[in-house]
């Protein structure tokens, strides 16, 4: 789930009418001389003169962004060139699922005296399925660059974990399993439980621009989780567009801190994950009720599969970056309206 990086660009185009004014005041400094000689170049207001090598000014450029030496003598302001985040995402939202059913499930059966292993039809169990609610946190590492002084991209690997419940219903059209299910008592209303954890990774993509305060941002990217309870790959991409303004903190000198920024934006996301998974059921924890069915059923080779969907695939945004220094920032995020998340960064840049 990552979709975090905020308001850099905004900072490009604040910045021209401070460099309209600086161009300015350079034109009404009639006393500056500029002349080049073997390479240094020599600019002497009121009679000093400071030699500065090309080729210091020329290493001291960092290699990122591309264009970025080009901007920089337009005006433009622009963050440091990479980046890395602790990130922290909690997300509760409910979840639509249109089926689960077990399959490769045996159960046993006396016949002429021998004690044999009966297998049962995929479609043995009828399950129901009244309402699904998860949640889940990640935990995250994210190292980053601008490529642009318009586009950054990144890379995030990190742990998640969280659990979905369902309320179900469980019967059996066939007679040996439905007496089964008699016998352990009411099957109405149960729980569901899906406990999962595993390792999230996956790459984005950050598109920026503004004009004066007011910025656009649209991220991009696309994860791929590994949960403990599953086969396979969970894949997730997403989308989240937003729009903000940028201003300037005052320094707060009783508490030592300098002049910073301060951005505040609202947006919306979209995401598109796999939804169809399926897994071993010896990997799950069921309630008391079924346990106690799964119990005589499931011989150590029985599987699960669910198939669900997001309630809905959008949500709202709303969050704030404060640009303490240049090196160190922190964000924090919310979502609301059918997805419901909590989103906190800490950011260094150099």
């Amino acid at each position: 789930m990552n979709y975090y990086f905020m308001s850099k660009f905004a900072a490009l185009t604040s910045s021209l009418m401070l460099a309209t004014t600086a161009f300015a005041q350079q034109d009404s400094q009639k006393s500056l001389d500029y002349s080049l000689d073997t390479g240094n170049v020599e600019i002497t207001p009121a009679g000093e003169t400071s030699t500065i090598q090309k080729d210091e000014i020329e290493d001291d450029e960092p290699f990122l962004p591309i264009f970025g030496k080009e901007a920089r003598e337009k005006g433009y302001e622009l963050p440091k060139s990479y980046g890395i985040n602790v990130n922290y995402m909690n997300i509760h939202q409910n979840i639509d699922v249109k089926s689960i059913s077990f399959d490769s499930l045996m159960f046993s059966q006396k016949i002429f005296g021998k004690l044999i292993q009966l297998p049962i039809p995929s479609d043995a169990f009828k399950i129901d399925v009244h309402s699904t609610r998860q949640r889940s946190h990640t935990e995250t590492l994210r190292l980053d660059a601008w490529v642009f002084p318009f586009m950054n991209i990144y890379g995030v690997v990190g742990h998640t974990k969280g659990r979905s419940i369902s309320k179900i219903d469980v019967g059996s059209n066939i007679p040996a399993v439905d007496k089964i299910i008699k016998k352990i008592g009411d099957m109405d209303g149960i729980d569901f439980v899906l406990n999962f954890k595993g390792t999230t990774y996956g790459l984005g993509t950050t598109f920026a621009g503004g004009v004066g305060n007011w910025f656009g941002l649209l991220d991009l990217n696309y994860t791929r989780t590994k949960l403990n309870i599953i086969d396979g790959n969970i894949k997730a991409f997403t989308l989240a567009p937003r729009v903000g303004y940028r201003f300037t903190v005052p320094a707060m000198d009783m508490i030592k801190l300098p002049q910073s920024k301060f951005s505040l934006w609202v947006g919306t996301m979209y995401q598109n994950v796999d939804q169809n998974f399926h897994g071993k059921l010896s990997k799950l924890n069921f309630s008391p009720k079924l346990q106690t069915i799964m119990n005589f059923v499931n011989k150590g080779d029985g599987n699960f599969n669910v198939k669900q969907k997001m309630e809905s695939p959008w949500n709202m945004l709303a969050g704030f970056r404060w640009e303490i220094t240049p090196s160190f920032n922190i964000v924090t995020e919310a979502g609301f309206i059918k997805r419901n998340s909590f989103f906190a960064a800490l950011e260094y840049r150099f």
